[in-house]
């Protein structure tokens, strides 16, 4: 029998258009009986001077809470795939290396050193195949995951002028995005995701489906805005969740 799954995941829609890691987080925290204001972890959260924050910055935030942090990234742009069959130690190094290199290339810098700082915390960064087997392997654990992604792919919308939020076919560029994945139908080949944008342009509320390939596609072009991740973060003592269910 194929199974449904669904984790009791509440979230709060973002305050603004550059919050929703933040209230991604928020509500990983909440789901984990973890009660802090939103407004608290906005005010925590490092943010970029060029708009929103990295997954990295969410998760050296959680570190620094005591939870157990990992990020599969497949970001090319920051990381060569050889990296990830070194040690962190390597990692932090080469990371060095290529900033000192590239050192014009402004995001790349910021976020080098979001990742240095996030390994040296005790952060992992992991590469392993991202695929549905992947993410149901974990929620099958209770453990939504927030991943960072294409707005522009997952929504279907046109590219946007950041600076003035509309959309834009020609001038726009790709946007970027927090989600939390909280369960999947096996029957249905999709995944359930916690959006913390209201109203977004699916029109589906905060929680709805998507197909596993449009998800896995959306995280993955992603690496256009400095995201394509998927983040794992869980207590260091585990909870039960009551509001797991199997179908």
């Amino acid at each position: 029998m194929k199974k449904e799954l669904v984790l009791g995941f509440d979230i709060l829609a973002q305050p603004d258009d550059v919050t929703c890691g933040p209230t991604c987080l928020h509500a990983l925290y909440n789901y984990y009986g973890d009660e802090l204001p939103l407004k608290e972890v906005i005010k925590e959260v490092k943010q970029l001077k060029f708009g929103g924050t990295l997954a990295v910055l969410l998760g050296h935030h959680a570190l620094k809470r005591g939870y157990n942090t990992h990020i599969y990234t497949y970001n090319l742009n920051v990381f060569d795939p050889t990296w990830f069959k070194t040690s962190s130690k390597k990692m932090i190094q080469q990371l060095k290396a290529q900033m000192e290199f590239k050192v014009k290339r402004r995001k790349l810098q910021v976020a080098s050193r979001a990742y240095i700082n996030f390994l040296q915390a005790g952060g992992e960064l992991r590469n392993t195949e991202l695929d549905e087997n992947l993410i149901k392997d974990y929620l099958n654990r209770s453990i939504p995951l927030l991943a960072g992604l294409s707005a522009t792919h997952l929504y279907g919308t046109a590219r946007e002028i950041p600076q003035f939020d509309i959309y834009d076919s020609i001038k726009g560029e790709p946007s970027g995005h927090f989600v939390v994945i909280t369960g999947y139908d096996e029957a249905k080949n999709c995944a359930y995701i916690a959006d913390p944008m209201e109203p977004n342009p699916l029109g589906k509320g905060q929680v709805y489906s998507v197909s596993f390939p449009r998800l896995i596609n959306s995280i993955m072009l992603g690496i256009v805005t400095y995201d394509a991740n998927l983040m794992v973060i869980e207590p260091k003592e585990k909870k039960t969740h009551a509001k797991t269910h199997h179908r």
